[in-house]
């Protein structure tokens, strides 16, 4: 009996404040193995980049060796046994939801989309639906009939509940592995997220099956609760359908949350964090109790396709990050974890009879058979739907079946379920084990072979030799840098040659001299011996291109909203006309017209418009006008910059130069289209468009603003606390101007002669002038406003509708709030255009003279006439105005504000032009008695200019030749690059080889 003393001791021990202390280090045993685990996966990853060893198989042996070694290893060995007790609820619980999110986060939503039905076909009815008295999965009951009929498990083994519920574990795919390497081979996008998006839903779909047969095999024996064929129904349907819905649900609601976080990187990559794990709990346990899994796959498709642009840019670089270290974590614990237990599994397995194994590598070629007849009875539809599967897909799409984490998971899941038979649960995961290890050990270190050996990604011979000009242009760089290098003091030692080896040109030589092979044999082999990526474009090369235009438009898109220049919206539709123009390739391009199959008709917007003042629905009329023309309005202009823009880049495509023509002209032509359209919005509803431009201006200037602190602060010229007041304050009035009210109605002419940035630097007095002597004039649609020759009397300001302005059959426009005819006043008095209204147009006139007046009196007035007018003097002049015709409107503009000025010359007065300039005015005549006329480029020279007569012109402060060739350099564009870069690769290689010649002498 304990005494009384002993018996106080042990109750002061176990007070509530005791701790184990035992405990506490093996807790830190087990911490201390899993860091240790991912340590090993690093080095193992390393591996996997060095050897092109499939990274997932090798952490799933590493495990396996761990679990069969654990009594040999110490406290490594304790740890793990410890953790092979995990219950594999927790693995479902802890790992599984973030994998799943991860997977659907990063797809690209659009190939996604496309290749829906296929994914549908072969995770859900390509898994397929039967009525066998509940509906069940295909290859669950083909690979439960194998066991039974063709592997003879009798009913002591496993009955054929037991048996299909075994075949549904099984049927859950892995494919890591394979997507890792077929992104590596450069495979088709299209077939890799049919493989990820078929194993994403299929994992979500075999949880569901799992527990439909687990239930009903225990009701079946009498250990569970009874169950019927409409509680099954019901079941089924309440799981598969119910929990994408809360998943998508739950989507909406966090990217609601997400939108108002503003500048806390923290926060938002917690809530999507975070609300992975509710969504996955609260489908799971609370919420009619649905499937978890599918909840999980929702949330994570909503984000690929709406929830990426509801983050803001400033932070979606840390989220990506975080979740990129979740999923390697997560990645590699589950298939160490899984490995582990498997391993300390058969060292303690008695109920595994050595028939078993040979069952087993039959069962491994029954499972890839069952497999292959599933994508062969659906292989009509899937040549049909989305991205049509070829043959050689095919054949890899089988093999690429590999099963690895959440089925292991789920046969512990039966293994430690005592409800079932003792022979069923091992064998369930000597099953689940044994296709893991075969999967992955056999067809992922060996699916690359057969992708080769079927030719599933032959590359075209037009894409080798984008390659190959890349090469040659790349090694040029390095040759570039070299000399800049070797006139350095710092690197007069150096050994060149040993730096040529040491940067890998030898090896770019020989994959360049292996391109020129092939390429040899393709055109040999496809009989056509002209050179079609230099001589004249085929369709393959028109295809190119258009990818290439494609994918600049794209990038150039995500620009805009990275800057804070266009909506989430916006990007969204203007990427997927991208995407959808990328499976076109042989036809012509027609962006425009497929972005303007979203907008609807002018005439709805119109009738919104009229009842924009009525009682109470007035109100939703003015939200769904700001709203809809707002999106329609920044889809057309995003559209038409990224378009220019993709213009001037594609300069520098190494490919065809008539190829490349051709495709901008269809680009041009959509541009065309485009600018029609925006005219349209800026003629018939002005009112909206000055809201949109007001808050555009607004959310530009506050993101520019950001942008200015972000660099200020990052230099350290700032410190952090005013960093962050500063901050917080813009991003306050961003939310601010998201929220703002606007009045839809157009500002009187008083108050836009006020606002007019050309009238800014007016004196209240000339003002008041103006807004005292202008006068109102309406034109109907086709009016002509003035004609070419016409006397210039009055100045133009449009105050609604459109105006097209035309001289020798160059036609501008111009809308709500531009000044027209000044380029008239500055020159002969009188039109040198045509002008007619193309909608219905109110225009405000000003007398010239009054005009005049102003501009003797404010020189700075004076010069923003001349700057403005050069915008038409340089379309109309064009063989006349040099560099300035190329520019673009807003570097012209800025580069005439800031690094010109304009002067006034009389009769055989001297000037110099050192940096050039421009001739509005008058005759020059240069140092070499040549004749500079009106609407001349003046090139630089270090001569004296003579005025023969009176001249007005700008002079220079830059020359703009070399502002042009500074922004050529910036965007990497020449028209000779090309051939340069030939001729310096050729230079290079001529001298490489005389180099390895001298090297072989023996100077001894």
């Amino acid at each position: 009996m304990m005494s009384s003393g002993a018996s106080e001791q042990k109750l002061i021990q176990r007070d509530s404040l005791w701790r184990d202390e035992h405990m506490m280090e093996q807790s830190a045993q087990i911490l201390h193995f899993l860091v240790l685990g991912l340590i090993l996966g690093l080095i193992l990853r390393e591996l996997s980049k060095k050897f092109s060893i499939p990274y997932s198989p090798m952490i799933l042996g590493l495990g396996l060796i761990i679990g069969l070694s654990q009594e040999y290893i110490g406290n490594i060995g304790d740890s793990a046994y410890i953790l092979s007790k995990m219950h594999p609820h927790l693995i479902v619980f802890i790992f599984i939801p973030v994998l799943l999110f991860e997977s659907a986060f990063n797809c690209d939503w659009y190939t996604f989309k496309q290749q829906l039905i296929n994914i549908l076909l072969l995770a859900g009815p390509g898994c397929g639906w039967v009525n066998f008295d509940i509906n069940i999965k295909k290859g669950a009951i083909m690979l439960g009939i194998s066991f039974k009929l063709i592997l003879q498990y009798d009913n002591n083994d496993m009955n054929w509940y037991e048996a299909l519920t075994l075949g549904s574990v099984l049927s859950a795919t892995d494919p890591v592995a394979v997507v890792s390497l077929l992104k590596e081979l450069g495979a088709n996008p299209a077939f890799n997220h049919l493989i990820e998006g078929e194993a994403l839903l299929n994992d979500g779909v075999a949880m569901v099956f799992f527990n439909v047969f687990n239930n009903v095999s225990k009701a079946s024996s009498g250990r569970g609760q009874a169950v019927n064929g409409g509680d099954i129904v019901i079941s089924f349907l309440r799981t598969s359908l119910l929990g994408p819905f809360i998943g998508v649900i739950l989507g909406f609601i966090v990217a609601i949350w997400t939108r108002r976080i503003l500048g806390d990187d923290i926060e938002v990559t917690w809530l999507t964090f975070v609300f992975t794990y509710f969504t996955f709990y609260w489908a799971e346990f609370e919420f009619l109790k649905t499937s978890g899994l599918l909840a999980v796959v929702g949330l994570g498709l909503f984000w690929c396709a709406y929830g990426k642009t509801r983050i803001r840019v400033s932070i979606e670089h840390s989220v990506h990050a975080v979740w990129g270290f979740v999923q390697y974590s997560c990645d590699t614990l589950v298939f160490l974890l899984v490995g582990i237990i498997v391993g300390i599994q058969l060292l303690e397995e008695d109920l595994i009879q050595r028939i078993d194994y040979f069952k087993m590598i039959g069962f491994y070629f029954l499972m890839i058979l069952v497999r292959l007849l599933m994508v062969l009875t659906f292989y009509p539809l899937l040549k049909y739907f989305g991205y049509p599967m070829t043959k050689s897909e095919l054949i890899v799409f089988v093999y690429g079946g590999l099963r690895g984490g959440l089925g292991l998971t789920l046969s512990l899941m039966i293994g430690c379920d005592n409800d079932l038979p003792a022979r069923f649960r091992h064998l369930a995961v000597f099953y689940a084990a044994a296709m893991a290890l075969f999967t992955n050990m056999v067809n992922g270190t060996t699916c690359k072979a057969l992708v080769k050996c079927v030719k599933m990604i032959d590359q075209s011979i037009v894409k080798k030799k984008v390659y190959k000009k890349y090469l040659e242009e790349l090694i040029v760089i390095q040759q570039d840098f070299i000399k800049q290098l070797e006139t350095d003091e710092f690197y007069n030692m150096t050994d060149w040659i040993t730096v040529s080896n040491l940067i890998g040109q030898e090896h770019f030589i020989k994959n360049i001299e292996q391109l020129e092979t092939d390429i040899i044999k393709s055109v040999v082999k496809n009989g056509n011996e002209e050179m079609i990526f230099d001589g004249l474009p085929n369709k393959d090369v028109l295809a190119e291109v258009r990818y290439r235009f494609y994918r600049i438009l794209k990038g150039l898109y995500y620009q805009q909203f990275e800057h804070g220049l266009c909506e989430e919206q916006t990007v969204r539709m203007l990427v997927e006309s991208s995407d959808i123009g990328s499976d076109e390739l042989n036809f012509n391009l027609e962006i425009w017209d497929e972005l303007f199959k979203n907008f609807i008709n002018l005439c709805s917007v119109t009738f919104f418009f009229k009842i924009k003042q009525t009682f109470l629905i007035g109100y939703f009329a003015r939200e769904y006008l700001i709203r809809h023309l707002g999106f329609v309005y920044d889809v057309t202009s995003t559209f038409i910059i990224c378009a220019d823009e993709a213009l001037k880049l594609s300069i520098h495509f190494p490919m065809n130069k008539e190829a490349i023509q051709i495709i901008q002209e269809e680009l041009k032509k959509n541009i065309e289209k485009a600018h029609t359209y925006f005219s349209t919005l800026n003629g018939n509803f002005p009112e909206i468009v000055r809201i949109l431009q007001t808050k555009k201006a607004s959310f530009s200037i506050l993101t520019h603003s950001i942008q200015y602190l972000q660099n200020t602060q990052h230099l350290g010229l700032i410190d952090d606390k005013v960093y962050k007041i500063l901050l917080k304050d813009i991003n306050n009035k961003l939310v601010k101007l998201e929220n703002h009210s606007y009045q839809i109605e157009l500002p009187s002419f008083h108050l836009v002669t006020m606002q007019f940035p050309i009238f800014q630097d007016l004196t209240l007095i000339d003002l008041d002038h103006i807004k005292k002597v202008a006068l109102e004039k309406k034109y109907g649609i086709g009016q002509i406003i003035f004609s070419k020759g016409d006397p210039c009397d009055e100045l133009y300001i449009i105050m609604k509708g459109y105006v097209v302005i035309e001289n020798n059959e160059i036609f501008i426009t111009k809308g709500l709030g531009s000044l027209i005819t000044h380029q008239s006043l500055i020159l002969d008095h009188q039109h040198i255009s045509a002008a007619k209204a193309v909608v219905e147009t109110r225009l405000y006139t000003l007398p010239i003279k009054v005009i005049k007046d102003i501009m003797i009196k404010n020189p700075e007035f004076e010069f923003k006439i001349y700057l403005h007018s050069l915008e038409y003097i340089r379309k109309w002049f064009i063989n006349q105005v040099g560099p300035l015709a190329k520019m673009e409107l807003k570097k012209m503009n800025e580069f005439i504000r800031n690094k010109s000025r304009l002067i006034k010359l009389n009769s055989q007065t001297q000037q110099e032009f050192l940096k050039g300039g421009f001739l509005f005015s008058g005759q020059l005549k240069d140092p070499k008695n040549n004749l500079i006329n009106k609407y001349d480029y003046i090139p630089p020279n270090e001569g004296q200019f003579i005025a023969i007569t009176n001249v007005i012109c700008f002079i220079f402060d830059e020359s703009l030749e070399r502002l042009q060739s500074k922004r050529i350099k910036e965007l990497k564009l020449d028209n000779q690059r090309d051939q340069q870069i030939e001729e310096k690769y050729s230079e290079f290689r001529s001298k490489k080889n005389s180099i390895m010649e001298l090297s072989k002498i023996d100077i001894n």
